[in-house]
C-alpha cells in the first residue's frame, strides 16, 4: 500500500487523509483527471513550442531576406489582426527564396 497506490495517489493530488477513505474503483476519477491535466499540459507546451518556432522562422526569414522583417509586435494567433492576402503571402514567400537561394549560391 505505501509503496504502490499511496504515491500514486499522492501524485494524483488526493490528498492523504482522502485516501484512506477511498477504494480502487474511487481512485479512478482521480486518476482521469490527472490525466487529462497532464494532456492539458503537454497540449500547452507544444503550444510553446510551435510559437517559438515561429517567431525562430521569422528570425531566420529577416537574416535571409531584405524584405523580410522580425515582427515589430507580437504576432496575432489567434485570428484577431487582418490576414494577409494570398498575393502578399506568395511575395513574402518568393522574396524569401529569392533570398535563400542566393545565399546558398554565396556559400
Amino acid at each position: 500500500m505505501y509503496k504502490g497506490w499511496l504515491p500514486s495517489a499522492l501524485l494524483m493530488h488526493v490528498p492523504y487523509e482522502t485516501f484512506w477513505k477511498l477504494n480502487p474503483k474511487k481512485l479512478q476519477p482521480f486518476e482521469k483527471a490527472f490525466e487529462m491535466e497532464q494532456k492539458a499540459h503537454q497540449n500547452r507546451m507544444n503550444l510553446e513550442a510551435w510559437i517559438k518556432g515561429l517567431y525562430n522562422q521569422h528570425a531566420v526569414a529577416s537574416i535571409m531576406s531584405k524584405g523580410a522583417r522580425y515582427p515589430q509586435k507580437p504576432l496575432d494567433l489567434f485570428g484577431n489582426a487582418e490576414k494577409a492576402t494570398p498575393q502578399q503571402e506568395v511575395e513574402a514567400f518568393e522574396r524569401f527564396m529569392v533570398a535563400h537561394n542566393a545565399q546558398r549560391e554565396t556559400n
